[in-house]
């Protein structure tokens, strides 16, 4: 993949640090070479248009921003990028110089709190330079996740913790479940440590015998009454005979007649 930059060499001294960087062959030069490429570095950090710039055209970078080298572009990220670390100290700075007989070829001086972070800055600043210029295609680099990402890294080789990391810790899983803490737990004493020994070592009580079911009463046999079968037997022979007409007479169209006769 190509790149803008090539970095030679890095010096590192007691409070700065020196780069030489190498603006390869058939890269832009100046930002005025492409000034698309540098407006989408200002809209990654746009602190950098109000850093102080002695030497150029005037005392702000924005003002010479539009026309000056790629490397002079380079360190102004670079020290963004520590300042918004916080942990760069109180104040960070560059200085940028072209190497006589080669106009490609420039040192890079940053101040160097710490040879970690100073170093990482550089780095980052010349892959979000990268993508301005040659992969603006891509997806944009986050700034402030590279920023924070440094500041962690810088932050764990000291042995430090970040204090200004305010995610909060997942809760213990004995208070997720509305149980007490390690420490209320600790604090109830051994008592409520023997309790708990007793009754799980205590043996379960038996289970009662059931109650045996009723057993169902016998069924009762009705007694027969053999005089109550004759006098109904013998009220039944005394009954009134009648005769056939008697009863079906209605059906036909005629009623019981003693005499009659037929039409």
């Amino acid at each position: 993949m190509a790149t803008l930059f090539n970095i030679l060499k890095i010096t590192v001294g007691a409070d700065k640090l020196c780069a030489r960087v190498l603006v390869n062959p058939g890269m832009p030069l100046r930002t005025s070479e492409d000034i698309e490429a540098t407006a989408r570095v200002y809209y990654l950090a746009p602190a950098i248009a109000k850093h102080l710039c002695l030497g150029d055209t005037g005392r702000e970078f924005q003002e010479c921003m539009g026309d000056t080298e790629l490397p002079h572009l380079l360190e102004h990220l670079s020290v963004e990028i520590m300042n918004e670390t916080g942990l760069a100290g109180k104040v960070s700075c560059g200085r940028t110089r072209q190497v006589p007989g080669d106009e490609r070829l420039f040192d890079v001086e940053l101040s160097c709190p710490d040879d970690a972070l100073t170093v990482g800055a550089l780095s980052s600043a010349a892959f979000m330079m990268d993508w301005a210029f040659l992969h603006h295609e891509a997806t944009s680099p986050d700034f402030a996740g590279t920023v924070s990402g440094l500041r962690k890294l810088v932050l764990n080789l000291r042995g430090e913790e970040d204090s200004e990391d305010t995610s909060e810790a997942p809760a213990a899983d004995g208070e997720a479940e509305g149980l007490p803490a390690d420490g209320e737990m600790a604090s109830q004493g051994a008592d409520a440590a023997d309790v708990s020994v007793q009754m799980d070592e205590r043996a379960p009580e038996p289970m009662p015998a059931p109650e045996p079911e009723p057993e169902p009463e016998p069924r009762r046999r009705r007694e027969i009454d053999p005089m109550g079968i004759r006098r109904r037997a013998k009220t039944a022979e005394h009954a009134p005979a009648k005769r056939i007409a008697d009863v079906f007479g209605s059906v036909f169209g005629g009623g019981s007649t003693s005499g009659g006769t037929d039409a």
